[in-house]
């Protein structure tokens, strides 16, 4: 799936890509298919990894959109109650 491959690249320079990654994988839980909860959930390992991601500009921290971007979507997956609270709210 592409959106694991952009979350892979780690490459610290293309943080924009994997925040974007991570914003499409948080929509997809929200509004996909089970099956994209449970394919971000077999993933886990690689959205814990960046919670490590660092990319300063000069003295900009460019990571901390990553960070708390995916901090952000492993609560989601790990609460199913929210899941279905989030899943509501984007049917409305």
């Amino acid at each position: 799936m592409i959106v694991w491959e952009s979350l892979e690249n780690q490459r610290p320079a293309a943080w924009r890509i994997v925040f974007k990654g991570l914003t499409l994988l948080e929509h997809l839980i929200k509004n996909g298919s089970e099956r994209c909860v449970d394919d971000a959930r077999n993933h886990g390992h690689t959205l814990r990894a960046l919670g490590q991601f660092n990319y300063y500009e000069g003295t900009i921290d460019r990571g901390q959109g990553v960070r708390e971007k995916s901090k952000q979507v492993i609560e989601m997956l790990s609460d199913d109650d929210r899941i279905r609270e989030e899943r509501q709210k984007a049917r409305k």
